[in-house]
């Protein structure tokens, strides 16, 4: 129970936060308003984009690692995905508004799994050509890495549920790409 409240806390700590704060600039303000790497991008540049990518990425590759570390089950491990991924999004500290965990949950998935994260790539890659859109590639990587990773490992089906809590955060991106003169 410790272990999945530190992933929880771990995920809170967002790092477009405090990229921006270095910066001087309030991200919680500017274009979505968003804690995470793309709004860091849109606003503080390519540079932010990258090491918020990274620091967010490396919040579930350190809670996979570090859960294998000390022995931990692999469905423990999982509901700590589950907490890292939802601290990342409903930071406590910030009335709930953080990010939208695609960084922290990629990071997971590469940890849990190398080679079925090979197939999370494709699928983002095939999607994204067909759909032209990186948000709907991503969602199409999701859907493949989730129903191999549920074949492939113990805690499959609890990591899929952080999968869904990702692609839920990101419902409104996805409507836009689907219907996009529907919310005119």
């Amino acid at each position: 129970m410790l272990f999945i409240l530190a992933s929880y806390l771990l995920g809170t700590i967002l790092t477009a936060a405090l990229v921006a704060k270095v910066k001087g600039v309030k991200l919680h303000e500017k274009n979505s308003g968003n804690l995470g790497a793309r709004n860091a991008g849109r606003t503080l540049g390519k540079s932010a984009f990258v090491i918020v990518a990274i620091g967010d990425g490396l919040k579930g590759l350190v809670v996979v690692l570090s859960g294998r570390l000390i022995d931990l089950p692999e469905p423990t491990i999982g509901i700590a995905v589950i907490a890292v991924v939802l601290g990342h999004l409903y930071p406590f500290w910030n009335k709930g508004k953080g990010g939208k965990g695609v960084a922290t949950v990629i990071g997971a998935m590469l940890a849990f799994s190398p080679v079925v994260f090979l197939m999370f790539l494709a699928g983002f890659l095939i999607s994204m050509l067909i759909m032209k859109s990186a948000t709907l590639g991503m969602v199409g990587g999701f859907v493949v890495y989730g129903i191999a990773i549920t074949a492939y490992l113990e805690a499959g089906i609890i990591v899929f549920i952080a999968l869904v809590l990702v692609i839920w955060k990101q419902r409104h991106s996805i409507k836009e790409r689907v219907m996009p003169n529907v919310l005119e």
